[in-house]
């Protein structure tokens, strides 16, 4: 592709702006690819369907919890992968319905049931800020990055700009 022209890498970083990856021109925050030289600096969007299935996947959704739970005490755990936590509702489960025989199952089972569905949704809750909690640190971070490839070059710039001010002095004290 072309060069950058030497206005785009000089001039300092805006707001707004960031810089190549690849070939350092200062561009559009928000650019997927580089005008300049043409490499992509984002993943391409994804398609809407694509992040449902994502997030659906990925645990953390309360209400697919809950609902799964409600099928069967234990699941709705294993789809926020405590995989420890949805044995002991599927097993307390079992136990309480195999009480029914003695009667005490008659509470115990949906005592159970209605615990493992609580129980679901809450920690899907907690799943669900923990993972938008993560998301944002991983954007601090690639702003903070790209806030320090900003610093140093214009650190570099103002080290190059200070070196022509000494051979300067330098020259006219030789006159």
């Amino acid at each position: 592709m072309t060069p950058p022209s030497t206005d785009d890498s000089t001039r300092e970083r805006g707001p707004d702006e960031a810089f190549c990856r690849d070939c350092g021109a200062v561009i559009d925050a928000r650019a997927e690819i580089c005008p300049e030289c043409g490499v992509r600096q984002r993943d391409p969007p994804k398609s809407s369907v694509d992040s449902a299935l994502d997030d659906l996947f990925e645990g953390g959704n309360p209400f697919v919890a809950a609902v799964l739970s409600a099928v069967f005490p234990g699941l709705g755990q294993l789809y926020n992968r405590e995989l420890e936590r949805g044995l002991v509702f599927a097993v307390g489960f079992i136990v309480a319905t195999a009480s029914v025989m003695v009667l005490v199952g008659f509470l115990l089972a949906p005592a159970v049931w209605l615990y493992a569905v609580y129980d679901a949704y809450t920690r899907a809750e907690l799943r669900a800020e923990e993972l938008q909690r993560e998301s944002g640190r991983d954007r601090e971070t690639e702003i903070s990055v790209s806030e320090a490839a900003g610093d140093e070059a214009a650190d570099d710039e103002a080290a190059d700009n200070e070196g022509i001010d000494d051979e300067e002095t330098d020259d006219e004290r030789e006159e």
